[in-house]
């Protein structure tokens, strides 16, 4: 299946090899960045600005969108746009990822190698989880969250829509939400729930600042 990445950033690369390595025919990277534009990056061109997904099934023969993008809230928004569009928006599961049958999984997640993913829990539309994480059974992670490197989510926890937990962080059992929008540093121990839009940071973790956009 032939397919596009959105950001041809060094995660762009990443999943460039991944997606590769699963079957998929990459085309090429979609990017606005002026200095991207005509650049190459593992041999795989830029095909221009994101813009041009309007044209690309006709031009391209694309049937495919993924958007490995950090921000949480454009990578939802671009992945649904690509969807208006017409494209699929398939997700990717590393092989190595062990995840429970009973696991409910949506649209155009992105869970990388040795990821571990218990019992029932519920996994929504456009969410990534990089390597090495930890989810407890229970738990649910709403639209367009991230998940980091060596993240450990305890059980039964309502992670709401575009939270970001950094790199090493620990969300442990007993806490029952993480605030939409909100930003877990990377190492901090959460053990009390965290408010929309906060960000916290430290052990235990506490709120660093409250974003204002």
């Amino acid at each position: 299946m032939k397919g596009v990445i959105i950001g041809a950033g060094k995660y762009g690369e990443v999943y460039l090899s991944y997606l590769q390595e699963a079957g998929y025919e990459i085309i090429g990277f979609l990017d606005d960045s002026p200095s991207e534009q005509g650049a190459f990056h593992l041999g795989i061109p830029v095909l221009g600005p994101i813009s041009i997904l309007t044209n690309l099934k006709s031009t391209h023969s694309i049937e495919c969108v993924f958007c490995p993008l950090g921000n949480n809230k454009l990578r939802a928004k671009l992945l649904k746009r690509a969807k208006d569009l017409g494209y699929k928006t398939p997700g990717y599961i590393h092989p190595t990822a062990r995840i429970s049958p009973n696991v409910q999984i949506g649209e155009g997640v992105y869970i990388l190698m040795d990821t571990n993913v218990m019992p029932h829990v519920i996994i929504h539309n456009y969410v990534m989880i990089s390597t090495g994480a930890n989810i407890s059974h229970h738990t649910t992670l709403m639209e367009g969250v991230f998940v980091s490197t060596g993240v450990n989510l305890g059980a039964s926890i309502n992670v709401k829509p575009f939270a970001y937990c950094g790199m090493g962080s620990t969300i442990m059992t007993g806490v029952k939400e993480l605030g939409e929008d909100c930003l877990i540093g990377a190492g901090a121990v959460v053990i009390k729930d965290v408010p929309d839009h906060a960000v916290v940071a430290g052990v235990p973790a506490k709120i660093i600042r409250i974003k204002t956009t």
